[in-house]
């Protein structure tokens, strides 16, 4: 083909790549609140298990809305990931002989479990323990007082008064009074319920209601209505642990970005073994200094926290022992032709042999190589032993 050939059909590869992302994300916007819920939610535990104000800012009018819109971009890109590697896949193939293609068929779901390991990892273990840490370290002890006896109920009129004092619950009620006020001790904030107060608005808001009521169709109620309102409690003398939006949800995101690509060793394990660079007596050897470089990119990718470097670099080692097991089972030869998922073990039936091996009319062997090994033909008659 020629150049404006292979540049007509990398456009057209191009666009059939964006067909699916751009929709998705416009689609997944509207469930990004919930993207966003999950995300949240380790950190929400964190502060609960540490005493704090369990919530989080937005200091900006349009914080919610960016960080919503680049949840709903990074999703769709992660959902129809399958989908550009399928297009990136049909751009390249043509270009390869067949034994080449097996290393692909090989590698991508190889790549894909990994993927979501790196994924289960982050969410379950590693985000959580991180935000335990490092909430914990910011927070101080809440001082602690001796509980006085309960009060005497005394019927002399001219007696103190009690002291003003909240109901301290775990549960919020479900038909509070107007007025009533409660501490809620899993949430650590103090809630007020208050009737609902008509405020005045100018004209848009007025307008903006109208076609609100309209569209949504609510039912005339005359039964009073309540709000909670609610103020949040903090250790007296303590650091107060209230953080960002945006920059919580970047954090995250980077946080899984490292742990996905840090899953990927076994697929550059293999690579580099395939092509002849290592190889498992070499990995074995300078396992002392693997192990010293991944402590330092656990340590650059992570927060800078002892607890998620070392739960990062746990897994890490594991890939790496996992990654010369694979160079061991899944040698090149072996991708090559065919034979990863063989019962016969290394031992080729000598029909295969004959019909795959067998040489063609014209056909001059090449140079043998370590990569694709001296049995690895091109199988395809429409190449010939060649690209096409």
């Amino acid at each position: 083909m020629s150049f404006g050939e292979h540049l007509h059909e990398l456009r057209g590869r191009v666009f059939k790549a964006l067909i699916v992302p751009l929709p998705l994300s416009i689609g997944l916007f509207f469930v990004a609140p919930y993207i966003r819920d999950i995300l949240v939610a380790p950190l929400f535990a964190a502060l609960r298990a540490n005493g704090q104000t369990v919530q989080i800012q937005a200091l900006s009018p349009a914080e919610v809305f960016t960080t919503d819109m680049k949840l709903s971009v990074i999703a769709a890109l992660a959902l129809s990931a399958p989908w550009l590697l399928f297009q990136l896949w049909k751009f390249i193939e043509p270009g390869l002989h067949i034994h080449e293609r097996r290393y692909v068929y090989f590698l991508s779901p190889l790549s894909s479990v990994l993927t979501f390991c790196g994924i289960a990892l982050f969410y379950w273990i590693l985000l959580p323990f991180t935000l335990l840490f490092m909430v914990s370290y910011g927070s101080a002890r809440p001082r602690t007082f001796d509980a006085p006896p309960p009060p005497v109920v005394s019927t002399d009129p001219a007696a103190a008064p009690a002291p003003l004092a909240f109901p301290i619950v775990d549960t919020d009620p479900v038909a509070p009074q107007p007025g009533e006020a409660w501490i809620s001790s899993t949430d650590q904030v103090l809630r007020i319920a208050i009737p609902v107060r008509t405020i005045s608005t100018n004209a848009v808001l007025d307008l903006a209601t109208d076609v609100s009521s309209f569209i949504t169709q609510p039912t005339t109620s005359l039964t009073p209505q309540l709000q909670v309102l609610e103020i949040p409690l903090a250790a007296l003398g303590g650091v107060s642990q209230v953080y960002r939006l945006s920059e919580y949800i970047s954090f995250t995101l980077l946080l899984l970005a490292g742990s996905v690509v840090a899953f990927q060793m076994p697929v550059v394990i293999l690579l580099l073994g395939w092509v002849g660079i290592v190889n498992p007596t070499m990995l074995r050897k300078k396992r002392r200094w693997a192990v010293f470089i991944m402590a330092i990119i656990a340590a650059i990718v992570t927060p800078p926290d002892v607890t998620s470097m070392l739960l990062l670099l746990g897994p890490l080692w594991a890939l790496y022992e996992f990654g010369i097991v694979l160079l061991l089972v899944v040698p090149a030869s072996k991708v090559s032709q065919g034979r990863v998922f063989s019962v016969r073990g290394t031992a080729r039936p000598s029909a295969q042999t004959t019909q795959t091996d067998q040489p063609r009319a014209g056909w001059r062997p090449e140079e043998p190589d370590d990569w694709h090994g001296q049995d690895s033909n091109d199988d395809d008659p429409s190449t010939r032993g060649g690209s096409s």
